[in-house]
């Protein structure tokens, strides 16, 4: 169940915040100073992190029944954006004091900490045959043509990956395909019939799973799509999102 999205939340706050000037800079209404406005921000942030904490806790339907699941990592992110709403809201009421540049100094490393830890996770076959590096610029990997699908390590910084399974011939066995967006973007396109294991993270960045979404500060899921004990063909998709986003969807 969604309760807000953040770009909701966002809009709101921003429409909100622009009628409130426009009203007070053409004298109609209440006389409000834009010190006074622009100081509530940490609102929007702490409303965001409880949306996001009510989110980590759900459950989905599918032919199996119903599965309860837990997302650790918008359950961290929702955490943190609530002690940043609550810290900031608080100093800029002046309900107490509290020395932000320790926040700072502590938080912008343990998100360098994250980002490394993300980026070491990787597990695909060196003896791989596919893969695909993309800086600045757009690939496309797949079509409406037969191809063969190897394991490998796509990996995009600050451009976009494209890659689509729906004609692929996967081999026999489990390929791994390591997917990394840094600052860019990879989508990957799967036929409804294919055996999936998803293990999917996110630092400041955003990574789906046909309908299931992660992101934020910090993010991450797994999940099995099509798994059976029948399945002789299985593709593991490892994906990873830094400051960007990896969206794996059905074709």
């Amino acid at each position: 169940m969604r309760f807000l999205s953040g770009r909701l939340v966002i809009g709101l706050a921003v429409l909100v915040l622009g009628v409130i000037l426009l009203l007070n800079n053409l004298g109609v209404g209440i006389e409000i100073e834009t010190r006074q406005v622009l100081r509530l921000w940490p609102v929007i942030p702490l409303i965001l992190g409880l949306n996001w904490l009510f989110l980590s806790f759900g459950s989905t339907e599918s032919d199996k029944g119903k599965r309860v699941f837990f997302s650790w990592g918008q359950f961290i992110t929702a955490l943190i954006t609530i002690a940043i709403g609550v810290v900031f809201l608080g100093r800029n009421l002046g309900l107490f004091e509290v020395d932000t540049s320790l926040f700072f100094n502590i938080i912008w490393p343990v998100i360098l900490i994250l980002i490394g830890i993300s980026l070491l996770r990787g597990k695909a076959h060196s003896s791989g045959k596919g893969g695909r590096f993309t800086f600045m610029g757009g690939s496309n990997v797949g079509g409406a043509e037969s191809w063969k699908l190897d394991s490998g390590s796509y990996f995009a910084f600050m451009g976009g990956i494209e890659i689509d399974l729906t004609n692929a011939e996967v081999p026999e066995g489990e390929t791994v395909l390591d997917l990394t967006a840094v600052m860019g973007g990879i989508e990957v396109k799967i036929p409804k019939d294919l055996a999936v294991i998803y293990e999917g993270s996110a630092v400041m960045g955003g990574v789906t799973f046909i309908d299931q979404e992660d992101g934020g500060i910090v993010g991450g899921r797994s999940a099995e799509y099509n798994i059976t004990e029948s399945a002789s063909r299985k593709v593991r998709i490892q994906a990873r999102a830094i400051m960007g986003g990896v969206e794996i969807k059905e074709a």
